[in-house]
């Protein structure tokens, strides 16, 4: 699926993941390929991508964003304090 995330009229990061953990008001919920369309609220949280996409050897980590790599695949953990989401025809748009 194609992942967007934006944040103030800025893509942070525009990339092709396989599942993508989110956190909501009950709890943390996942979406993955083909999942059904949803539009939702995202709470105060971390949300974690996981892509097959490559970073050889590099790992990046500042006070918002984690960038690590670990059997083939490259893990993405990016702190947010709230934001929406729309999944349609595996595009994930997420604004925070």
């Amino acid at each position: 699926m194609k992942i967007l995330i934006l944040k103030k009229e800025k893509t942070l990061f525009d990339i092709e993941g396989d599942a993508v953990f989110l956190p909501s008001e009950k709890g943390q919920f996942e979406i993955l390929n083909n999942h059904c369309s949803i539009i939702s609220m995202i709470s105060s949280g971390i949300i974690k991508i996981y892509s097959s996409f490559f970073i050889k050897n590099k790992i990046y980590h500042n006070n918002d964003i984690n960038i690590s790599y670990n059997d083939n695949t490259t893990i993405i953990k990016l702190k947010i304090n709230y934001g929406f989401l729309n999944f349609k025809k595996n595009i994930l748009t997420i604004i925070i």
